[in-house]
């Protein structure tokens, strides 16, 4: 073997046994259970957009839209285009209450390109495309927002809640971010791949709607499922440690994560 192979093999060896060993199931469940710590205040419960969503999203937002007539659900709906507008209440704590959009931009650019969980490798986690994945990456960008010192307060979900694409899907989900030096927020949704602000994709969706019945809604960002209001737990992400409903996707990302922090 020639001095140059024996070289090689030695730095292989060596880097094999320096890296990090991969974190376990509880470190992942610990880390969810911290991410749900992260709350927006109690003032922002004075604004309009939370009295919204504690009077239309405290159950099942399917069942709140099925129950709504078309007259409710675009008064509705209007409201919600107007609430977006307003400015953020009370004071913040040392963290970003708002974010330019290189920062939403390089968000999504994240989770697109993920090396465990951009859109290419989503086809391992749903070879048959029944989830759709947008509540996940949903999830991973709260997560990266959050890590970026964005303030609880100014990251929201928005969910549009009908039959969208010939009855393909019958919700899709983003996280937004509330935009620097205007009125609006940064809807992170990476089938778009870039950043764009949430009236554009409120358009985009309604054009992707099949009839006049879609309704929005804007949550906590804590919110993990269109089926209920409550947040993101261990179980519901990464299953028991044995058994996971999500084939590994968050799993795997947070194991990733978790490695390389």
């Amino acid at each position: 073997m020639s001095l140059l192979r024996i070289s090689f093999s030695v730095l292989l060896i060596q880097a094999l046994f320096t890296l990090p060993a991969r974190a376990d199931f509880r470190s992942c469940e610990k880390y969810i259970e911290k991410m749900v710590l992260q709350s927006p205040r109690s003032e922002s419960q004075r604004s309009r957009l939370a009295r919204i969503e504690a009077a239309s999203a405290s159950g099942s937002l399917l069942d709140t839209q099925s129950e709504k007539s078309i007259p409710e659900i675009e008064a509705h709906n209007a409201k919600i285009k107007k609430a977006l507008r307003d400015p953020l209440p009370g004071s913040f704590r040392g963290m970003e209450q708002s974010v330019n959009y290189e920062m939403a931009d390089s968000l999504v650019k994240l989770i697109t390109w993920h090396p465990v969980n951009g859109v290419r490798e989503e086809k391992k986690y749903d070879p048959e495309d029944c989830y759709g994945f947008c509540f996940g990456r949903a999830v991973l960008i709260h997560n990266e927002a959050l890590r970026r010192n964005v303030d609880p307060e100014a990251i929201k979900k928005i969910w549009a809640v009908g039959s969208l694409e010939n009855e393909k899907w019958h919700f899709h989900v983003a996280t937004i971010l509330k935009a620097k030096g205007s009125g609006t927020w940064w809807a992170t949704d990476p089938i778009y791949r870039s950043a764009i602000n949430v009236e554009t994709w409120i358009r985009r969706m309604e054009r992707s709607a099949d009839d006049d019945r879609l309704m929005f809604f804007v949550t906590d960002p804590r919110r993990f499922s269109v089926y209920d209001p409550r947040f993101y737990t261990g179980l519901d992400l990464l299953g028991n440690g044995r058994s996971d409903y999500y084939n590994g996707y968050f799993r795997d990302y947070f194991e990733f994560f978790l490695h390389a922090k």
